[in-house]
């Protein structure tokens, strides 16, 4: 982020606005990456999800990433906390993973395949995960049940004021559903978002915050087996994929990237277009040719890809 110094300060505050201008990275984390970018081109289109029918600039997109990352700051996450996030390719994942990112939490990167109890009770227990965020059905399935069936306490601890901790989850504390209704004991997403009460509080976290810190690891569908995780991946280490994705592609702030799916939950691609200031196009919450044909009718792309780093233009 652009820093202003006040020895030689004139040189070196034009000397980092070039690079802003330019698209060059200056940031050491994900976060930053983002703030650049907002501060290069802050009403270019961001990101459009077609199905959601939602549309955001990089300010507007930058918006929602802060006030949840206040959101999370208000409900206790601590910087290293754990957040297990089990969504599919929605708005809701984009800004959760930034948000995250901002609030110096790691993330556990569920793959939408995994569907079971037994699998999300070894994964909660594994990565001592301090809260979850799920989508309440994907392909069909019922995950409020799910996390029911893990977490009795959830239906009784409002009406006994007792404060949520299931007792096979000692380290769990939170619960967010994105969906729109009240489930109980769970914390609907839509009402976390926090309009920056207490800005000293996320400029503290941010200055803890560097290339080392950890981010995020995923954990992948193993048929028969419990589910795979992977290394833990830092802020430098998605900044350098995401900045070699850019480089193959020769990614421009004029592009439009169409990204249909995560690989286990992972990409590195709506990173790579904020450090270029593309706009990333998502045609639906899941693959579907259906929906992948209608994004590129209503919004042309000349790269399109998924997962990690499967993209190319066309």
């Amino acid at each position: 982020m652009l820093g202003l110094i006040r020895s030689k300060g004139v040189a070196r505050f034009a000397s980092g606005h070039a690079k802003l201008v330019l698209g060059a990275r200056a940031a050491s984390t994900v976060g930053g990456a983002l703030d650049e970018a907002v501060d290069r081109l802050p009403h270019k289109e961001a990101v459009r999800f077609v199905k959601q029918d939602l549309r955001w600039s990089y300010q507007e997109l930058n918006k929602f990433v802060n006030d949840l990352a206040n959101g999370l700051q208000d409900l206790h996450f601590q910087k290293g906390d754990v957040l297990a996030v089990w969504l599919p390719n929605n708005a809701e994942n984009l800004v959760t993973q930034f948000a995250a990112a901002k609030a110096g939490l790691t993330v556990a990167l569920i793959d939408p395949k995994i569907s079971t109890a037994a699998e999300i009770e070894h994964i909660l227990k594994d990565s001592k995960a301090s809260g979850i965020v799920f989508e309440p059905k994907i392909s069909g399935r019922n995950q409020t049940k799910v996390i029911q069936q893990l977490m009795p306490e959830l239906a009784t601890h409002e009406n006994n004021q007792e404060v949520f901790r299931p007792k096979n989850f000692r380290n769990l504390h939170t619960v967010i559903s994105t969906g729109d209704d009240w489930t109980d004991g769970t914390i609907p997403y839509q009402s976390i978002f926090l309009n920056s009460p207490e800005p000293h509080v996320m400029e503290r976290v941010k200055k803890t915050l560097s290339e080392k810190t950890p981010l995020a690891f995923t954990y992948s569908k193993v048929e028969g087996q419990n589910p795979k995780k992977s290394d833990v991946l830092t802020h430098g280490d998605f900044l350098k994929r995401a900045a070699e994705l850019a480089k193959t592609l020769q990614l421009k702030n004029t592009d439009k990237v169409c990204f249909t799916e995560y690989e286990h939950g992972l990409s590195f691609a709506p990173l790579a277009a904020v450090e270029k200031n593309s706009l990333l196009v998502v045609p639906s919450e899941e693959p579907c040719e259906e929906s992948l044909k209608k994004a590129l009718s209503v919004e042309p792309c000349n790269i399109v890809g998924h997962g990690v780093s499967a993209f190319k233009r066309v």
